[in-house]
């Protein structure tokens, strides 16, 4: 089963785009049920730009599943001009 994260960053310097940071970021999930982590690419979440990550999961997942898991994976992103992320979603 696959999954997608939605995750808002905050940019420290205004020269650096989000597709370069999707291109150039640290980035992984850890949680039981994810099982790997697409590269992050540009999305939007309600008419917010965002990071999108698809996870594969290790078995198919029902609405509270995903919800355990968005609330108590660990999300990473690295990247020298993101002074912080939060999670927004997982669908």
């Amino acid at each position: 089963m696959f999954a997608t994260l939605f995750v808002a960053v905050e940019l420290s310097d205004d020269d650096v785009e989000l597709a370069e940071v999707a291109s150039q970021c640290g980035y992984d999930v850890i949680h039981p049920q994810v099982l790997d982590v697409d590269e992050p690419v540009v999305g939007e979440w309600h008419a917010q730009p965002c990071l999108m990550l698809r996870l594969t999961l290790a078995s198919d997942t029902d609405a509270s599943t995903l919800a355990h898991l968005l609330d108590v994976a660990v999300v990473k992103l690295s990247h020298p001009s993101v002074s912080s992320s939060a999670v927004l979603a997982l669908s």
